[in-house]
């Protein structure tokens, strides 16, 4: 083949690649958002408390932490290609079953749901460090970021409509078929996949393999992912109803500042492959570090300039996302290094994340005001800006 077939062929690659990679993103998250705007619906329906509802969106949760473990047997026993059809598969049929009428069916579902969730979280920075270019990782895990900021808006947008057309339950099941489309994509990559590594020569990491032991970069890193997973859950949680409680809003202005997080996510995530072309990754994480601490430190001191917090929080949590998974898919070495380095960032963050929301809650109970949970989430912050910049420090003296 010649060159420019060859550069072709090479684009057409990465091209499909991303859009593989930008589908699941979507399956990601959009499952986890779909019951919340109909969450009363749904409710009602079932017969369970706000308290037993709010297992739906827990379990996953802490499935991202304790069954992280599983990603790496599967992609041994399967491939990485394998192992993300199985995230799929399982994503459809939890979406599909997570609608059916009984809420132990639902609390069943939503623990495939994260299980398979689960997969793809791990095994994504892996696929990246594998098969894109290092100059292109950065923009790879942007497109990953800002479809899963992206997944999030459009389902808790759309969700509302559907239910008004078909019933909560059939606008619910309606996201299965994104699924499907995602692992229609995913088999024509595994198809050009298994092409390709029938032409190829061994892996280079097919030999001898030594344990993964997390060093103190892993550790900073998961240091770092941890407060930054802290300081999502507790604002997206808490902060419409700060808002109501702290200023009186109403539902709807409330619920507007939580989509403006959202929203400005999609910024944040586009922005960091954009710095990182011109300032070096500490620089990059240290100002993403100093927007997060802005918006606790704005409900603290300028609650009516709630927008504005919400605005700069909103690109730190994405481009906070976006920088911390560019750095894993940077230094993690072969892929399954990587595979394990990311397994051990995500069991140790979505640990300590799964007890944010309840501990900023319990705080407020305890206190009776949003001033000692917002120094909460202020801390959760700035240890996001301790820990990360340390940890882009330390990557920047490895290889890539």
């Amino acid at each position: 083949m010649s060159a420019a077939g060859e550069g072709r062929s090479a684009r057409l690659r990465i091209g499909l690649l991303l859009a593989a990679i930008a589908l699941l993103a979507f399956q990601l998250r959009s499952p986890l958002v779909a019951l919340a705007p109909v969450a009363a619906e749904a409710q009602r329906d079932w017969g369970v408390t706000p308290a037993g509802f709010g297992l739906l969106t827990t379990i996953p949760l802490l499935c991202f932490s304790l069954a992280t473990p599983l990603a790496p047997w599967l992609a041994r026993r399967l491939g990485l290609e394998g192992a993300i059809e199985v995230c799929v598969g399982g994503i459809v049929v939890a979406t599909v079953v997570r609608s059916f009428d009984g809420f132990g069916t639902a609390i069943a579902a939503v623990v495939l749901l994260g299980l398979a969730i689960t997969i793809g979280n791990v095994l994504v920075p892996t696929v990246i460090r594998r098969d894109v270019p290092p100059r292109g990782r950065g923009a790879a895990t942007s497109v990953y970021s800002v479809a899963i900021n992206v997944g999030t808006v459009i389902t808790s947008l759309v969700t509302v409509p559907l239910a008004a057309l078909l019933g909560w339950r059939a606008a619910v099941a309606a996201w299965s078929v994104a699924g499907v489309l995602t692992a229609v994509v995913w088999l024509v990559v595994l198809r050009r996949t298994r092409r390709a590594a029938a032409l190829a020569a061994p892996a280079a990491d097919a030999g001898v393999r030594t344990p993964f032991r997390p060093d103190l970069l892993a550790v900073l890193l998961a240091g770092a992912f941890a407060a930054q997973s802290c300081s999502y859950y507790g604002i997206t949680t808490w902060l419409p109803t700060l808002l109501a409680d702290e200023r009186g809003y109403s539902a709807v202005v409330a619920g507007s500042a939580s989509s403006v997080f959202q929203l400005a996510g999609i910024a944040g995530a586009i922005l960091v492959p954009l710095l990182r072309l011109r300032f070096r990754p500490r620089t990059v994480i240290g100002l993403i570090g100093v927007l997060w601490v802005s918006l606790p430190f704005v409900l603290l001191v300028a609650p009516e300039h709630f927008l504005i917090g919400s605005i700069t929080g909103g690109i730190a949590q994405g481009g906070g996302f976006t920088a911390l998974f560019t750095i894993i898919a940077e230094v993690g070495g072969d892929a399954r290094r990587t595979t394990a380095l990311s397994a051990f960032i995500q069991t140790c963050g979505y640990l300590v994340a799964a007890a944010a929301p309840p501990a900023v809650g319990a705080v407020h109970q305890a206190t009776g005001s949003w001033v000692a949970p917002m120094l909460v989430v202020l801390g959760t912050t700035l240890g996001f800006l301790v820990f990360g910049v340390l940890a882009a420090t330390l990557a920047s003296r490895r290889p890539a």
